[in-house]
């Protein structure tokens, strides 16, 4: 019998190939990517027709943590975990927990990649920024167990990520090999407080993370790592549920050790289910070569992962289920709370009035790593502002704005970026500034994504922590109304307060 292993689909519906794939002794599972997702009937009719064709239980697991990594939006969709910090009301964060669990059960999934369990303590972090939910260990704890109680209580299993820590390293793991230099002091104080809270509350998988951390292994990334996940994870925390690997095709493994190798070294250290994405049905099968190889030649002995993975199939089983429009209504309006509660304000931003036109500096689109999707965060902004009745005239270059000033009652800059903005990127947005402001305007800061622009641009700022309909919505609502209750849940400030 073949290793656990999860692998992804290249499109909406079966392949011929994947079927053959799926057939026992078969893979693990399927985890989902918007490239497999239509809409919710459509989503449903393809977990169901992967049961049909595997025949035993499956994990169909997804990344919907909310905010900027969302597979399918037609689901409940909660905030970024950011702005979910920002509100800082636990009770919320588990009502959100339950609501995405709830609209994941609609199409069958079981298993949910979240929430993320990385403390966001390193500004340059190019991959976690509002994933996370804040900077302070205790904050990130308190949020990571609401929502792994609420998640959990909807019949979905929660996947803390990504252990031991991501939050600390200024490289992406889809990029490079990461490294931490954090002592087994800090680790413990900082980096695993939440994991250990999301434990404490039941968490019924982990996700592991591709990272260096010289204070436990110094020649083996963490998913390669027994001394990481048997020395951490399950002797110093007392972990005892699954263990998913993060994506094998990432560079950090990949290039390194290759998929395959990389699958049967994970397995070894520890990882009850390997994941590989990305790839096609014979590298699979070949990934699926070596973990046997691995078996016969004594390397790997899969029966405890085996054991743990029937564990959580029989307690968190794949089976949709349709929830009455009440309780989709009650989890929209959860959804627009914590939007409405996230927007921070950094200085004073100006109140707007509706009819009066706007300029508008931004990007036309965005593309993330850690999302695997192109977004067009301004243009969900530019719809949010003019359905409130604030006419927009958008420019995505600095030396387009002359033009759109003349008669234009303030101008705002807007940041979309994930990653921390380059230094190119920061210069032209402090010239958009330095136009605006000679040309009369109210000059304003809007944060998008990452909250971590605003310590590199001038004030004021307002943060929504997202680009969803209900945080660009409340947004333009606060830019109307000047409410903006959040609070930031990292260190920020502006270069300077206006």
């Amino acid at each position: 019998m073949h290793a656990p292993l999860l692998v992804d689909l290249q499109g909406p519906r079966l392949e011929a190939d994947e079927r053959t794939l799926l057939q026992p002794p078969g893979v693990a599972g399927v985890c989902l990517f918007s490239r497999n997702l239509v809409d919710v009937e459509q989503a449903r009719e393809l977990v169901t027709d992967l049961h049909a064709t595997a025949r035993r239980p499956l994990v169909i697991a997804i990344d919907q943590e909310g905010g900027g990594v969302v597979r399918l939006p037609a689901l409940s969709v909660a905030p970024s975990a950011m702005a979910l910090g920002a509100v800082d009301d636990p009770d919320l964060t588990e009502r959100l927990g339950l609501a995405t669990g709830r609209g994941l059960r609609r199409i069958g999934v079981n298993v949910d990649f979240a929430p993320v369990a990385d403390v966001q303590s390193n500004p340059a972090n190019p991959v976690i920024g509002d994933r996370a939910f804040g900077a302070d260990p205790e904050l990130v704890a308190c949020h990571v167990a609401a929502f792994v109680r609420g998640l959990q209580s909807s019949g979905v299993a929660a996947s803390l990520k990504h252990f031991p820590g991501h939050g600390d390293v200024a490289q992406d793991s889809h990029l490079a090999l990461p490294r931490s230099d954090a002592d087994l002091a800090r680790l413990e104080a900082v980096e695993w407080r939440p994991f250990a809270a999301g434990i404490a509350a039941g968490a019924a998988s982990v996700m592991t993370g591709h990272l260096l951390l010289p204070a436990l292994d110094d020649a083996l990334p963490a998913t390669l790592s027994s001394k990481v996940l048997g020395g951490a994870l399950r002797e110093r925390l007392g972990f005892g549920g699954v263990v998913f690997s993060d994506a094998l095709d990432m560079r950090a493994i990949a290039e390194r050790w290759g998929v395959s190798e990389g699958a049967v070294l994970a397995s070894v250290a520890g990882v009850d289910v390997p994941v590989v994405c990305n790839g096609n049905v014979a590298g699979y099968e070949a990934t699926l070569a070596a973990l046997g190889r691995a078996q016969r030649e004594g390397r790997l002995r899969p029966e405890r992962a085996r054991g743990r993975l029937a564990r959580l199939l029989k307690a968190y089983p794949s089976a949709a289920a349709e929830p009455d429009a009440g309780l989709l209504a009650a989890d929209a309006e959860a959804e627009r709370e914590a939007a409405r509660r996230a927007i921070t304000a950094l200085g004073r931003p100006p109140r707007l009035v509706p009819g009066a036109p706007l300029a508008l500096l931004g990007r036309a689109e965005v593309r993330s790593s850690a999302a695997s999707d192109t977004a067009r965060p301004v243009a969900a902004l530019v719809e949010a502002l003019e359905a409130a009745g604030l006419p927009v005239r958008w420019v995505h270059e600095p030396a387009a704005l002359p033009p759109v000033l003349a008669g234009a009652q303030a101008l705002l800059v807007a940041t979309s970026e994930r990653a921390p903005l380059p230094r190119e990127t920061v210069r032209a947005y402090r010239e958009a500034f330095e136009r605006g402001r000679a040309a009369g305007l109210p000059t304003l800061h809007v944060g998008l994504w990452n909250p971590d622009h605003a310590r590199h641009l001038p004030g004021p700022a307002l943060l929504s922590f997202g680009f969803r309909p209900g945080s660009v919505a409340a947004l333009a609502q606060a830019l109307l109304t000047g409410e903006a209750p959040g609070r930031p849940p990292v260190p920020l400030a502006t270069q300077e307060a206006a």
